[in-house]
């Protein structure tokens, strides 16, 4: 009993499990913070982050990723009283398993499917488009 003590208590975003309960290793619902980790909130770890296209990223997306994940992927962490917190390995590792389901993807299928493709239209397509709407609505005496 004198290990639980040692134990940090993490969520994933289906089930709430103690870091040193032995778990297969091939159970993907297990995520764990190692007890020696250095751990930082969110907030920090929010700071920590490169910017993305001049913007940093907000704590409400780490939280995001800590609970709904990003592609099959969740971020770990552990509550500390009503701190939630992450470690930089564990940032470090989510990033990587983000990084490896990109290198699984086939480069062709990140484009999109020829149906989702948008085209371009004319000026004389959007003044036809938008005389065919006039017309709907003064048919119907809007």
């Amino acid at each position: 009993m004198s290990d639980a003590v040692d134990c940090l208590p993490i969520r994933s975003a289906e089930a709430v499990q103690p870091s040193c309960v032995s778990r297969p290793t091939d159970d993907p619902l297990v995520l764990r913070i190692s007890p020696n980790e250095q751990l930082i909130s969110l907030t920090e770890a929010a700071r920590r982050l490169p910017k993305i296209d001049g913007r940093k990223v907000a704590i409400s997306t780490l939280w995001r990723w800590c609970r709904k994940g990003l592609g099959g992927e969740n971020l770990e962490y552990v509550r500390v009283g009503r701190k939630v917190c992450t470690s930089h390995e564990a940032l470090l590792r989510f990033f990587n398993r983000l990084a490896h389901l990109d290198e699984r993807i086939p480069p062709d299928t990140h484009s999109r499917p020829a149906a989702m493709k948008r085209t371009a239209i004319t000026s004389k397509q959007r003044q036809k488009a938008l005389a065919e709407a006039d017309e709907v609505l003064r048919r119907a005496g809007i």
